[in-house]
């Protein structure tokens, strides 16, 4: 899922604060779907999750940078 975060520059903690919140997203939406048996899309969520940390761990480690920005 594209963010602004990948198009327009913004300080890191807000950078970081959007990262957090797609984790969040992503561990909820997997919960849901896997409980609601649509365990295709709960395995979606997971690697969006796991997308979403190694973007967080580049961040932490400085290395992150925008898409397109």
């Amino acid at each position: 899922m594209a963010s602004s975060r990948h198009f327009f520059k913004q300080p890191v903690e807000q950078t970081r604060a959007e990262i957090k919140a797609d984790i969040k997203n992503s561990r909820k939406a997997q919960r849901d779907a896997a409980a609601n048996g649509q365990h295709r899309a709960a395995e979606m969520m997971r690697q969006g999750t796991d997308e979403a940390l190694d973007e967080l761990n580049r961040l932490n480690n400085g290395t992150w940078k925008p898409n397109h920005a």
